[in-house]
């Protein structure tokens, strides 16, 4: 029998992965005095009545990025969190391509293992206001923070968020086993993949912002080792040492390599932008 709703489970104390049809990764975090909201999927699920169930603590939300299955539930909020360089790709969401995106996770399992269709994609007409937030942003939530880092790579305003209690590295889409990095160079990706490692020893585990993915009903970290892979993969790709495969998804194709626990999908064209300062190999 297939799930019906999303499936929430308890990653950490007071911690909550929202595994949203095997779309889209949201989670909730609750300190003693506010609680934080990352992410807001496909807009299948009524995240404030969620949120209502989950705590009766105010709440900020925080999008780790812009794309379309990451803001598709903005309609259920009046403020939330981007970087300002996804605003322009927040505002752009069309509901027929969230509907598509939907579907073709669906074909691919997802309808197998969840109870849902695209047609439960809930449309808005109005956007709330969108703030602004930086490198070295706090949300402390009270016997918690979490700090905001920039990390390029899948969009060019990508964040991940570092929780200091749990020791949880929320990393929306940024350092994934399957990441896409769309948004800039890979010469900006790998500068991004080197600040998540050097931010290694502050943090026991990754959750991304897909668990459970398409008809795989789990609930699970990012290997160890996925940064680390990504490194090597741009390595590879800077160097002209990579040994790609033809990747297609939503009308779009672009070169994929694998490397251990991790795929990197990029545009072999795309490897360094003008005027931009190459990473110096030798010292990675």
């Amino acid at each position: 029998m297939a799930m019906k709703g999303p499936f929430i489970s308890e990653i950490a104390k007071n911690t909550y992965a929202v595994n949203e049809y095997g779309l889209s990764a949201m989670y909730v975090v609750i300190g003693t005095e506010r609680a934080l909201l990352i992410d807001t999927g496909c807009g299948l699920t009524d995240l404030a009545a969620m949120m209502e169930k989950l705590t009766d603590k105010p709440y900020d939300v925080v999008l780790t990025h812009g794309h379309l299955d990451h803001v598709g539930g903005l309609g259920c909020f009046s403020r939330v969190y981007l970087h300002h360089d996804d605003w322009e790709m927040a505002r752009n969401l069309s509901f027929d391509r969230l509907r598509d995106y939907c579907d073709q996770l669906g074909k691919m399992g997802g309808y197998e293992a969840y109870d849902y269709s695209r047609d439960m994609v809930r449309e808005f007409t109005e956007f709330p206001e969108f703030l602004d937030i930086e490198e070295g942003h706090v949300f402390d939530l009270g016997g918690r923070k979490l700090t905001v880092y920039l990390i390029p790579g899948h969009t060019k305003g990508g964040l991940v968020l570092l929780d200091d209690r749990t020791r949880i590295l929320f990393s929306g889409d940024c350092a994934n086993v399957n990441t896409l990095v769309f948004g800039t160079s890979v010469n900006t990706a790998l500068k991004g993949f080197l600040r998540i490692r050097a931010l290694r020893d502050q943090y026991d585990q990754n959750w991304n912002g897909h668990v459970g993915y398409a008809g795989s009903p789990n609930c699970f970290a990012q290997p160890d080792s996925v940064p680390e892979d990504l490194i090597h993969i741009c390595k590879m790709v800077l160097t002209g040492q990579d040994t790609p495969t033809m990747q297609g998804f939503l009308g779009n194709e672009r070169a994929g390599m694998n490397y251990g626990n991790a795929r990197m999908v990029y545009d072999r064209a795309w490897k360094l932008d003008e005027g931009e300062e190459p990473v110096d190999l030798s010292l990675i």
